[in-house]
């Protein structure tokens, strides 16, 4: 048991840099995503640009947008990151509702 521990400790810190790559390269995908679907380009999504978003991050198996295209969730996952609920999600809404 004793050699198990820092064979997974190794493993894991081989892990953690190709996990951050991932992270970092999703990351760029969802920004990526909400320039594209930012259509008037005022740096917000409305909830038409923010179906919009949900759907590229879908295509691209970003985070649980697959999860809320799936249900038709749009509204519900609108709502919760609209935390100011101006009727409009910005970045660092999206961020903050994702823990990030």
């Amino acid at each position: 048991m004793r050699k198990a521990i820092p064979i997974l400790l190794a493993s894991l810190c081989l892990a953690s840099p190709a996990m951050a790559m991932q992270d970092n390269e999703d990351r760029a995908a969802a920004r990526e995503n909400f320039r594209q679907a930012d259509a008037d380009g005022d740096t917000r999504l409305d909830k038409r640009e923010f179906r919009a978003f949900i759907n590229a991050n879908a295509d691209d198996d970003l985070g649980r947008a697959s999860t809320v295209r799936r249900f038709g969730a749009y509204d519900r996952a609108f709502a919760r990151a609209d935390a100011n609920q101006d009727g409009y999600v910005t970045g660092r809404e999206l961020a903050a509702s994702q823990g990030n």
